[in-house]
């Protein structure tokens, strides 16, 4: 608690790098020359993507730090999109820990989605493993999604953080927990911190986008739509 009251008493910013790797167990195995292709290619187009979180004392956003090139073939913008939607992030997402809202811009669809944040229901184990320098605590949340035939379905996503880095801030919108998230596991997928870096007396100042806003339960609606269309 002291330690907390701390770090939120100081101006400080973060940067951490991720990057996404698949759980291959988890993931189809095609059998015709077509199907092990593309899967061969998003895999290959996953390997690539890197991710940064940036944070201060109050707000967060994680964006993806690297995109294609304006030059890269529409074949292989496909399978970026592909290995986003399924396995990593297409979304951008901000926080404002201060006002309680989070925002969602989807890539694709260029959507802004603001959310009310509450705390998640976080259960922290004793489980322990040291991911580079540091002493990590797993912790499980399990997380309610609406399924390609529109049914609700929840699934667990597990996270890996750092007490000795007390700052409550994770990839995408997993946030909460009392240490900066290092590793996250969800779905099929893996997102591993490959650099850090905190300063002191100093911050970062983030932005939130611009422009026409819905609400979660608009872009639910939205969602539920386009798939019954689909």
């Amino acid at each position: 608690m002291l330690l907390f009251v701390s770090v939120y008493s100081q101006q400080y910013s973060g940067t951490v790098v991720y990057k996404v790797m698949l759980t291959q167990d988890a993931d189809y195995k095609p059998t015709d020359a077509l199907s092990k292709e593309i899967k061969e290619r998003r895999f290959a187009s996953l390997a690539k993507q890197r991710f940064l979180l940036e944070f201060n004392n109050s707000q967060s956003r994680f964006i993806r730090s690297n995109s294609l090139a304006l030059d890269e073939s529409r074949k292989e913008q496909l399978y970026d999109q592909m290995a986003s939607s399924r396995y990593s992030s297409s979304y951008e997402y901000y926080l404002d820990n201060k006002l309680k809202t989070g925002m969602f811009r989807y890539n694709t669809r260029g959507m802004l989605v603001k959310q009310g944040v509450k705390d998640k229901d976080w259960v922290i184990s004793t489980e322990s493993k040291i991911i580079g320098d540091y002493l990590c605590y797993k912790a499980v949340y399990y997380r309610s999604y609406l399924n390609a035939k529109g049914i609700d379905k929840t699934v667990p996503v597990i996270a890996w953080f750092a007490p000795s880095l007390p700052y409550r801030y994770g990839p995408k919108q997993y946030c909460g927990l009392p240490g900066l998230i290092l590793e996250l596991h969800e779905a099929a997928s893996t997102f591993l911190a490959t650099d850090i870096k905190i300063e002191k007396e100093k911050q970062i100042k983030i932005e939130f986008p611009k422009g026409k806003v819905i609400t979660e339960k608009e872009y639910r609606e939205y969602e539920s739509s386009f798939i019954n269309k689909s």
